[in-house]
């Protein structure tokens, strides 16, 4: 369950959003974002499901990293499927230390996507939210626009941010299975060490919109408000104080 005490004024403004860290209490979270769309949220004591009022799109916040210690412990899980008892078509995880905003921008994506119900080009496409991928290169453009260094490998693609401390890595070809058994990941790491801040993975039948979406908020040069500061040793960052 997210944070509802959220003090009033965060302190500061702080870019790029792919380093700015965790805040329990962000103005801003993929919470506030499903709710507002009208999913229903189920509250257990270790996650809180939410459902699309057709069951056929589903989300996952797991709320304590010792759920699974010892693990790479994933904060949201967003599935979707054709019908409430098909299998899953696509996942997308985040893991706890993702930026809020970055996630909330996923959540907004697939929620409008799901709320639209413009059909597909081809009557086999489906609905929006379940479209096949596409070629990457129409999800990474925004990489591209903002200056991000693009590294060509055999099976992967590599986009590596200007300061080098962020990438996104995808499969060449949509569809197909890259690093780490799925067709995208992102993640940030820590200038000091390289340690990795955080992770995104999603699965290959993801559909490209949903990415193309994820990778316009890695790139957003918007400073994103922040209560305290993110540790001296994650790199370089743009600090201004909150009007």
């Amino acid at each position: 369950m997210q944070d509802r005490n959220r003090p009033s004024t965060p302190r500061y403004l702080i870019s790029p959003r792919y380093l700015a860290g965790p805040d329990p209490a962000a103005v801003t979270t993929a919470d506030d974002v499903l709710l507002a769309a009208g999913w229903k949220a189920t509250r257990e004591p270790c996650h809180t499901d939410y459902r699309d009022p057709s069951g056929q799109r589903h989300a996952r916040h797991l709320h304590s990293r010792a759920e699974h210690p010892g693990k790479p412990l994933m904060a949201w899980e967003f599935t979707a499927s054709p019908c409430p008892a098909a299998r899953v078509t696509w996942t997308a995880w985040f893991s706890h230390d993702t930026p809020p905003e970055i996630t909330a921008a996923s959540a907004a994506a697939f929620a409008a996507a799901v709320a639209d119900d413009t059909p597909g080009p081809t009557p086999e496409d489906g609905p929006r939210y379940l479209l096949p991928p596409q070629s990457p290169h129409k999800a990474t453009e925004a990489l591209a626009t903002a200056g991000w260094i693009r590294d060509i490998g055999r099976q992967d693609d590599s986009w590596y941010a200007p300061n080098e401390q962020a990438v996104v890595i995808t499969a060449t070809v949509p569809g197909t299975t890259g690093k780490a058994g799925a067709n995208w990941l992102c993640a940030a790491r820590r200038a000091a060490d390289a340690m990795v801040l955080w992770v995104a993975v999603a699965s290959p039948a993801t559909p490209t919109h949903l990415m193309a979406a994820l990778c316009r908020a890695l790139t957003d040069p918007a400073p994103v408000p922040r209560h305290t500061l993110p540790d001296t040793e994650i790199g370089a960052l743009t600090v201004a104080p909150c009007p």
